[in-house]
């Protein structure tokens, strides 16, 4: 393992860190950039692009589930709305799909299948399980794994894309 090596690591996890906080970074332009161009390697790219977005998902889920501690963002007193309006739909959606994420038969499965597909968007996904009683180790374990996959994938398919080019 060379120095390269742990350049090319720690460069695609500063990236992955920074793209899982900001929606608009996009992850897989930089794996097909990043391999197009020969500045990395699959392996390197994925190993710090997943670590990456690991850390940062964790620090989202930190920052959601412990940031209603505040008193800035407190929940406050729900307002009484309508039975029929758009407002009391979306209650219950959202009660719903925290109740799916906070299952113990459908959370993991959701956060596996959002976290290798982006289906449904994993920046959702986390602000959902953040706030419900979702276990910490299991959520960072499962989005790191599952990021792992869906950046190996696309880094084999990229560098095997290019040679096929070239």
């Amino acid at each position: 393992m060379t120095g390269r090596f742990w350049y090319e690591i720690a460069s695609a996890f500063g990236f992955g860190v920074v793209s899982s906080l900001v929606p608009i970074l996009n992850s897989e332009i930089f794996i097909v950039g990043s391999l197009a161009s020969g500045l990395l390697g699959p392996v390197e790219v994925a190993i710090g692009l997943a670590l990456g977005h690991g850390v940062g998902k964790v620090m989202m889920f930190w920052a959601v589930r412990n940031g209603r501690r505040l008193k800035w963002f407190a929940p406050r007193p729900k307002k009484p709305v309508p039975d029929g309006s758009w407002r009391a739909r979306w209650r219950r959606w959202n009660a719903r799909a925290a109740h799916l994420v906070e299952s113990p038969r459908w959370g993991m499965p959701i956060l596996i299948f959002s976290a290798v597909s982006g289906i449904p968007p994993v920046y959702l996904v986390v602000i959902y399980a953040a706030t419900t009683k979702m276990k910490f180790g299991w959520f960072s374990l499962w989005v790191t794994v599952g990021f792992f996959i869906r950046c190996y994938a696309l880094a084999l398919a990229t560098h095997w894309g290019v040679h096929l080019v070239i």
